[in-house]
């Protein structure tokens, strides 16, 4: 399981990436902590898109919030 981990207006946010014997790539998302529920259930195919579909959840979630 590879991990990500960024600030975004001042939340530490850590992207858990992993991919499934199924292949694809599956990631689980925590701000401050708190794990965000992605409405995606289906694995991405490259890991570079799904690093990119995680990031922008997670600042759409820190916008909603604000």
């Amino acid at each position: 399981m590879a991990e990500e981990e960024f600030e975004y207006k001042g939340k530490l946010v850590i992207i858990k990436m992993m991919q499934p014997l199924t292949g694809g790539w599956l990631w689980h998302t925590e701000i401050e902590g708190a794990r965000l529920e992605s409405p995606r259930r289906s694995p991405i195919k490259h890991r570079q898109d799904a690093l990119q579909y995680a990031t922008m959840e997670a600042k759409e979630a820190i916008d909603a919030e604000s």
